[in-house]
């Protein structure tokens, strides 16, 4: 499983969310690998975590005000937003992985608004 972003911007500073999916793509396929998973039950978990619009929406708003806090960088929210997409059905059709590191980080948003922290 190998996604093809960069793990750094154009001024050579990594990039958190592009080192997530790949760690989490390694780590999923490590686990249906060593028989900890079945691929059956990573395509169960794929679907359960598709996004309703609501949400979508709620993250595209948590991640800009990230930026504005200057918890992630401008590139860091791009990497996001394209991941992402325009709409939830895409976010939706990425793989595992993606959806998985990206999920997290949505939840870490949560608790920082809840927390009032952004």
């Amino acid at each position: 499983m190998t996604l093809a972003m960069v793990e750094t911007d154009e001024e050579g500073q990594p990039n958190r969310f592009v080192r997530m999916v790949n760690k989490t793509a390694i780590e999923i396929q490590d686990n249906i690998d060593c028989g900890r998973i079945t691929a059956e039950r990573v395509e169960e978990i794929h679907r359960e975590l598709d996004m309703p619009e609501d949400e979508y929406v709620q993250f595209q708003e948590l991640k800009s005000l990230a930026v504005q806090a200057e918890l992630i960088t401008l590139s860091e929210a791009m990497t996001i937003y394209q991941y992402l997409g325009q709409i939830p059905e895409t976010f939706n059709q990425q793989p595992i992985a993606v959806k998985a590191a990206l999920s997290s980080f949505f939840l870490e948003l949560l608790t920082l608004r809840k927390a009032g922290k952004l």
